[in-house]
């Protein structure tokens, strides 16, 4: 399962005689991975989507698509939240995702984000769901 962002950052010196010095290793500092944060953060029409398939790879059969409620960001991690009122969301599903450049269309957007993780939702229930991303 892939569970990290990384950011892999390398330098290069190339001379005029075309000799290159690298990949020279350094690292992201603090303000470098609050502004990647920040970025993400505003990430242009986020939605949630619930699908109940099981089928590997990137792919969703979406059979709710409801638009983040929140999205908020401290320092190197964001959270987007969902609340999925009583009626919205309900049964048992397989997956969730964040799509960015959505809409209410069904298949609309980006995947962002996948979780594949068995979870459900009854009736009359109210549950808040937030994917959480942390900039390491």
């Amino acid at each position: 399962m892939k569970d990290i962002i990384s950011l892999k950052s390398e330098w290069y010196l190339e001379y005029g005689d075309g000799k290159v010095f690298g990949p020279l290793k350094n690292y992201v500092t603090s303000a470098g991975l609050n502004i990647a944060a920040q970025k993400l953060a505003g990430l242009s029409s986020p939605y949630l989507v619930i699908g109940d398939d099981t089928t590997e790879g990137d792919t969703i059969s979406e059979v709710y698509r409801k638009a983040v409620s929140v999205v908020t960001q401290s320092g190197n991690m964001i959270r987007f939240r969902t609340v999925l009122l009583a009626g919205e969301g309900n049964g048992q599903h397989q997956k969730t995702c964040i799509f960015t450049d959505a809409s209410d269309a069904p298949g609309s957007g980006i995947m962002f984000n996948l979780l594949k993780v068995p979870w459900g939702k009854e009736n009359q229930m109210i549950l808040t769901v937030e994917c959480r991303l942390t900039l390491q």
